[in-house]
Formats: structure tokens, sequence, C-alpha cells
């Protein structure tokens, strides 16, 4: 068996483990059933990955999440570990191929969605497998209460009673006490091993802050704060106009979300990690393989649908372990906006059945037909053929998806990417040579200002109704420029793809799953509820309140939030006033580590740093460059 400090280092280029890593990971190799729940950043996929690559075989991971599958293989093969993920729109085939490979072909990682294991195809091949680990990825999904209850998430077991000597790993970042329960329950756990990090993130300062003119008190949270910020919205376009307005007045910021090319996401990615743009402005797409130190404030402009969600983005901040800010920035609107966004939009079943049947209709999929079949989805279009709302459609399709009877590509929006590869006179002279050419080059020089300075997404849906020529044509023409090395052109024709996981049978698809789709909505209230709570309950820690939600047992409050600062500057803790002036003292002599201060101090370290957080936060101090703490002259 390999070292798993060697694969660490050797796949990784780490030299030590995260807090619980070594432990649940030696805990999968000794063949115990293991549970781990790590908050975001905990770094659960190593929990399973280093173990199967310590052991002969191959690892069966289920997810429900196909970006995250298909990234974990990209980044497993680009180690030279051979995985890969089988998701939907393929043959049977093909289907067939792969299985095979999986089976004899040295892998070491198979990724699965749980509707792929409900095949008898797939539970043979598993069956044939040397199968050393079985890790379920998001494994809440498999528990009624949890906040992503997929109801296909039951025929995980299946891999369990296939190979029942093999050790199961189930992990998951928030789990409430009555959703981990249920979870170890579902998946029939053997006396499982539970490792469970506390949820307390002793750096970060949680504050709320009610604010008519949010986009001052975020420019003042900037200037307050030195190294990367995240400012969480909830759509494209105010990622867009927030970064657009945040630049005008000074604050270096760029913007990210899911209408963004791959390339593009990397590139801004890079440049917020390098901290050459040092604000990020973004929509939850913002949030997968997110891992940097050195964020200092993550703030949400519009309220988080949940707990849950809130966590795992505010769980961004001070991952290196000093001082950090997660601020919530809103107002009287934003509760109504909430309720009306993320539960009074949800689809009721008459909702779901005329969506399904519209959806089988535009696709013309005859009835006891359409299983595996993969489709490209516009979703304006569509909504537009049948006159659909877009939010409960796009509801809708997330709870088709959730209950398994479609698998949804969620990349609505995105277009084909334009950019001119000579300058504006060499253009023209084309244009001239060739009337086709001048026709769609200048539609496009009128619809998008700029185009010369940068990649630029283009609707070509729009143009050509600008044109008033099919959009085949509009392409073929740009195709040809393209040839003649005028442009070049990442062409996407649709923005979704939808899979079909079941037989068409219209309502009697549907009936089933009436109790599940009612549980979503009663859920969906009980979270945005719990948000509301959390915004408007001032009285209590607000690290307590969230540590509280997921059933951790702590009376200490944190110090550091917005009610204790308060309690603080009303003079109710007269300790933490007379270490603050010590430190005071100390700083106006020179700077100070952190880890200086508490040499130089007779006091406890965690209420040293406690203090220095205060005085950060009241603006009394400042870190410079090198994270030394000094006097604000």
């Amino acid at each position: 068996m390999t070292s798993p400090h060697y694969i660490l280092q050797h796949y990784w280029g780490f030299d030590a483990f995260r807090p619980l890593q070594e432990e649940i990971i030696k805990s999968v190799i000794e063949k115990q059933d293991t549970v781990a729940l790590l908050p975001t950043g905990g770094g659960k996929s190593l929990c399973f990955q280093i173990p199967a690559l310590a052991q002969e075989g191959i690892c069966i991971v289920i997810s429900p999440l196909v970006a995250l599958m298909t990234d974990q293989v990209k980044d497993l093969k680009e180690k030279g570990i051979k995985a890969m993920a089988i998701t939907g729109g393929i043959s049977y085939i093909e289907l067939n191929t792969l299985l095979d490979n999986a089976c004899y072909g040295n892998y070491k990682f198979l990724y699965l969605s749980p509707e792929r294991l409900q095949q008898e195809v797939v539970q043979n091949a598993i069956k044939r497998m040397p199968v050393n680990v079985i890790a379920v990825d998001e494994a809440h999904c498999i528990s009624q209460w949890g906040h992503d209850f997929r109801p296909a998430y039951q025929s995980v077991k299946i891999v369990k009673e296939l190979h029942p000597f093999v050790p199961t790993i189930a992990l998951t970042a928030t789990a409430t006490p009555k959703v981990l329960d249920d979870t170890m329950t579902q998946l029939e756990l053997d006396e499982p091993v539970i490792f469970k990090n506390s949820f307390v993130r002793s750096n970060i300062a949680y504050a709320v802050k009610i604010e008519d003119d949010k986009l001052y008190r975020v420019g003042q949270l900037l200037n307050e704060m030195l190294g990367s910020s995240i400012i969480y919205v909830r759509s494209r376009a105010s990622a867009e106009e927030t970064s657009k307005h945040l630049n005008h007045i000074g604050f270096e910021s760029t913007f990210y979300h899911g209408g963004l090319t791959s390339e593009e996401k990397k590139k801004r990615l890079k440049h917020w990690k390098e901290e050459r743009t040092p604000i990020m402005v973004a929509t939850n797409a913002f949030g997968m393989g997110i891992d940097h130190g050195n964020v200092r404030l993550v703030i949400h402009i519009q309220l988080p649908e949940s707990l849950e969600s809130y966590f795992q983005e505010a769980g961004r901040a001070g991952r290196d372990g000093a001082y950090a800010k997660a601020v919530i920035v809103c107002n009287g609107n934003d509760k109504r906006l909430a309720q009306k966004q993320f539960v009074d939009a949800l689809p009721t079943i008459s909702d779901i059945k005329t969506l399904y049947r519209k959806l089988n209709n535009y696709f013309q999929i005859s009835y006891g037909e359409g299983r595996f079949t993969e489709h490209s989805f516009n979703f304006v279009d569509f909504c537009k053929t049948y006159g659909l709302n877009t939010m409960v459609t796009y509801n809708g399709l997330n709870t088709l998806d959730r209950l398994s009877i479609l698998q949804l590509s969620k990349e609505f929006g995105r277009k084909s990417i334009l950019t001119f590869l000579v300058t504006s006179s060499v253009l023209l002279k084309a244009f001239e040579k060739n009337s086709s050419f001048s026709i769609v080059g200048k539609t496009i020089l009128r619809m998008y200002g700029g185009i010369f300075d940068t990649p630029n997404p283009i609707d070509l849906t729009q143009i050509s109704k600008k044109m008033g020529i099919p959009i085949t044509k509009t392409i073929d023409i740009l195709k040809e420029m393209q040839g003649q090395n005028l442009l070049e052109l990442t062409l996407f024709q649709t923005d979704a793809s939808i899979t079909f996981l079941v037989p068409r049978e219209d309502d009697r698809t549907i009936n089933p799953l009436r109790k599940d789709i009612e549980a979503v909505t009663l859920r969906k209230q009980q979270q945005v509820d719990a948000v509301f709570t959390y915004i408007e309950e001032d009285s209590i820690c607000r690290q307590l309140q969230m540590v509280h939600y997921f059933g951790e047992e702590n009376e200490t409050p944190c110090g550091v939030c917005s009610v204790c600062a308060s309690e603080i500057s009303s003079g109710t803790k007269t300790d933490d006033q007379l270490i603050s002036e010590k430190i005071l003292l100390l700083l106006k002599e020179t700077s100070f580590s952190s880890r200086s201060l508490v040499e130089n101090l007779n006091f406890a370290e965690a209420d040293i740093l406690r203090v220095l957080q205060l005085l950060l936060d009241a603006q009394k101090i400042k870190l410079n460059a090198i994270n030394e703490y000094y006097c604000k002259s």
C-alpha cells in the first residue's frame, strides 16, 4: 500500500493534511464506513481520492453534480490518474465500452450520477469491478430532510449490496443533525465513524448591515480591508452593473457568472487569485474550486437563498486563518424580493405536469420513448414558444432535474464569442470586396461597441433578426470570414442541453412525485425563513446563530461579529478594553505581527486575537502588506 503522505505530496504537492483529512483517510483505508462532515474548503475530495490511490482497485464515486464530476475527472487526468465520468447523452454501445474500460483498463475512479446506478447494465459492470472505496458525495441529497433531496439517491445502496465488504465514505459540507442521522440510516452504513469539523470560524466576523444605499456601504467596507474580496449578487446583470459601478468609483473589480466562456472564467479567476484584480463581483457560479487564502471580505448585497449556501459562500473568506469579514448588506425590500424569487416562483404540481408535457412536445418525443436521449436546448426560445414564465420554468426544470426526470446542463444565456483579428481599416477593405461580409460585419459593429478591444459575447439570434436572414446563413458567413483570418468565432448555438432520464409517460411520470414536489416548497420556505431570522436577530452572536442552525452545541460568543462588537462598544466587556489599551500602546511604537503581540502581552492568546479583530473592525488599527498590525495615523 502506498503511503497517503507520499500520494499527497506526489500528486497534489502538499506537505501536510488539512484538519481531520488524515484521520478520515486512515478510517477508510482501515475499511470502516465513514461519514465526513467538513465545511466548504475542508478538502473533502482528497478524503476518498487518497485512500483509493493507496490501494489496488477502483473507487466508485456517486455525485449529483455533473459539472463537479467533470472538473474532478479533468483534474485527476491532468495528474496522470485514470478516471472517467459517465453522464447523460451516450449510446448503449458507448456505455458498454466505457464500462468495459472501467472494469479492465486499470482505472482508479469511476464517477456516476445516481440515475446511472438504476441501469442493470451499470450494476452488472460494477459487480465485476475490483472496487476498493464507495464514495457518496453531497450525501445529504439522500435525506428527505436535506436541502437538495434527490429520490434517485436511494439507489446508492445498490453499490453497497454489490460490494458489501467495501467501505463507504459519505461526504457533505452542510447537514443539520436531523439530515445527518437520516443520511446514515438511508445509506445503511455499518457503525460508521463520524468526523465532524466545527462550524465555528473564529477568524470570521459575521455582520449584517441595514442600508438603503448598499453600494455606498460596500465602498466603505472595501476601504477598510486589504486583500481580495468577493461580492455576491443574485443575477448576471447585477454582477456586471455592480462591477462597472465599483470601477467607476475607483475600486478595481471584475465580474464572474455562468454566461462567461470557460477561458474567460479561468482568466478572471487567475487575475483575482494573483490580486491583479482584487475584487470579484459574482453570482453563485463563483463557487466550485475557489480556494484562495487571502480573501479578507465576502459581501452579499442580496439575500442568500439559505443559510447552507450562505455558510459556504461566506466561508470563502479567511481560509488562511487570518481575520476576515462576512457581511450581508440589505434593506427593507430584500425580504420581499427573496420571498418572491425563492418561494413564490416555485412551480406547483400542475406547473410541473404542463412543463414536462411541453418539453416532450418541444423535442418531439413519442409516448414511452426518450430515455437517455440528449437534446440541445434554448431556454429563451422554449419559454417564448409556449408563453411560459421564465422564473417558474427555470425552477421547474431544476425540480425535474432533482427528481431525476431529466438532467439539465445549467448554462443559460451562453452566447457565441467573437474576436476580430484585424484592424478596422483591413476589415473595411474586406467589406468592400464581399457584400455578405459587409452586411453581417457592419451589423455586429453597430450592435457591439468596442468589439475590437476584447473578445465579445454575441447573440446570433438577435443579429440574424436584425438583418432579416436565417441564423444558419449568418453562421456560414462568419465561418467564411474566420476562414480568411478576419475573425475568430467560438460558436454556441444553444444555451443548454437536456438529457431525459425516463421514458415519456406524461402525468404518470409526475404523479408519484407529488409529495416530493410539495416537500421542496415546504423546505424552501423553511430555509428562507431561517435567513430572515438571521438578519433580523440582533441580540444573539451571529456566529452562534450559524452553528446552532447546524446543530452544534456552543454557547461562547465569538466576540467579533456585529452583535458582539456592539456589546463591546457599549462598555460591557472591560477586560477587552484593557487588552485594547495595551495593544494600542505597543503599536504606537512600531508594527507587530499577532504572534509578536502574544509574546509581549500577558493575556490569553484567544483574547488578544479577538481584540485585534475588534480593533480592526473599529478601524483603530490596520494590517500592512506583510500581515503586521499598526496604528492608524
